[in-house]
């Protein structure tokens, strides 16, 4: 992993459930994380309209809830964190996932207002993977000048029976 990388994703602890960065009066980017299998899961309809992109990475990472000792954890403690970051190719998705919402920027900012582009990560529960793969994006975001606001729509659900 990157130092620079590695050191903005660690950075991505935040105490609250929306986490606002700073806001650049431009275009603002909205991370959603969620569960598919709460009975609302996928998040059509935030703030009116459908977001630009849902990415499913129930099929693409292992899940943590599968061990025992990370069930009632959830993407913000850092051992899930680090159980997420450290699977193959997750940093390189991460940081696709931030080139190509931060590709879609300047086109947004010619926009008409709202300028708000609204990304969702799902995962099963919501709880672990979408949570810190939403960070994460929103905190490399941030650190190019994005403003960004990351909205955990699940986390506090209880853990999903599989």
């Amino acid at each position: 992993m990157h130092k620079t990388t590695e050191a903005m994703i660690a950075a991505a602890a935040y105490p609250e459930m929306t986490i606002r960065h700073h806001d650049n009066g431009l275009t603002k980017v909205v991370a959603y994380s969620f569960g598919y299998l709460h009975e609302d899961g996928v998040p059509a309809g935030l703030a009116g309209d459908s977001p630009e992109f849902v990415v499913d990475v129930r099929g693409l990472f292992r899940d943590p809830h599968h061990d025992p000792a990370f069930r009632q954890l959830t993407g913000r403690d850092d051992a899930v964190r680090a159980r997420v970051l450290d699977q193959p190719g997750a940093i390189e998705f991460i940081g696709r996932q931030t080139a190509a919402v931060a590709s879609l920027i300047p086109a947004v900012d010619r926009a008409v207002q709202p300028k708000l582009l609204r990304i969702a990560f799902g995962c099963a529960g919501g709880r672990h993977r979408s949570v810190v793969l939403a960070e994460a994006v929103a905190q490399l975001l941030n650190g190019l000048g994005i403003g960004t606001e990351v909205i955990h729509l699940h986390i506090r659900r209880p853990v999903v029976n599989r």
